[in-house]
């Protein structure tokens, strides 16, 4: 592991592609690899902070005062860490990962926008809590060209892109590498695309083979996840219930090896991209 971990946002300007399970199967996956993840849950719908069971007060205004919402508003140099809850699974889970969650009053962080630089918010919160951790994971909300998006972009250093195979999930991901070469010199200089991960995947589909093959042209053939997660809807009630994968059926067990896998070849890419981007 590197001395400071590695900073990856999770995104594509579309909803409903899988970037939030995506998120939390690389961040169990992480923990189930005896790695320590912190977990930033950028989106103000907190559907990763659910999903992970975050260890959040019942009583609203506590809630909102432990939460990114909070802490964005005007952030100290590590300021995070004061919010910071563990995963609610138990075990290695609860031990390892380790989440900001979010709330819904972070959609009012764009008040802060206009302000100098505004955008390196998250990135003053998180300077040096970070290093306990061997992975940063950034669940963004479903938006390009917004303020929370600019936030958690200027904080990492790589993308990682979640796509279905459809038609406008596709030509979202595009749009995130025309933002992503187009805003470089004035958002984040070192920010490249990681690759992608095809999510919701039916192999038995000529359409999302298909696409599958426009994917490789936006990212190339090493950008592109050689795993391609399927849709189970036991995988959907996995999530919807906030349960670790690998204490579930048969089917939940199978997709918590394949993110398994996706996490290696992340890692892999991730550590490539860097290193050729240093």
């Amino acid at each position: 592991m590197t001395a400071l971990p590695p900073h990856v946002a999770i995104a594509n300007h579309k909803g409903g592609v899988g970037k939030t399970a995506l998120a939390h199967g690389l961040a169990v996956a992480a923990a189930e690899a005896g790695h320590r993840v912190l977990a930033i849950d950028m989106d103000p719908q907190a559907s990763l902070t659910r999903r992970l069971r975050a260890q959040i007060s019942p009583n609203p205004d506590e809630h909102l005062h432990a939460s990114l919402a909070h802490v964005l508003e005007r952030p100290a140099v590590g300021e995070i860490e004061r919010i910071l809850v563990p995963c609610g699974y138990g075990g290695i889970y609860s031990d390892r990962i380790r989440i900001a969650p979010s709330h819904l009053d972070l959609e009012l962080v764009v008040r802060s926008a206009a302000q100098a630089a505004s955008e390196r918010r998250l990135l003053r919160a998180i300077s040096g809590v970070v290093d306990d951790f061997d992975l940063v994971l950034i669940d963004c909300p479903p938006r390009l060209l917004c303020h929370l998006t600019d936030l958690a972009w200027t904080a990492s250093d790589v993308l990682l892109i979640p796509c279905e195979g459809e038609y406008e999930a596709v030509q979202a991901a595009r749009r995130v590498k025309e933002r992503v070469i187009a805003d470089r010199d004035t958002l984040n200089p070192k920010l490249e695309i990681a690759g992608m991960v095809v999510s919701r995947y039916r192999a038995n589909l000529t359409l999302h083979r298909q696409r599958a093959v426009e994917m490789e042209k936006i990212v190339g053939k090493e950008g592109m996840c050689p795993i391609r997660l399927p849709e189970y809807v036991s995988f959907k009630k996995a999530t919807e219930n906030a349960r670790p994968l690998a204490e579930l059926g048969s089917e939940e067990k199978q997709m918590a090896s394949l993110f398994r896998d996706v996490y290696k070849w992340s890692r892999d890419r991730i550590d490539t991209v860097m290193k050729e981007a240093a």
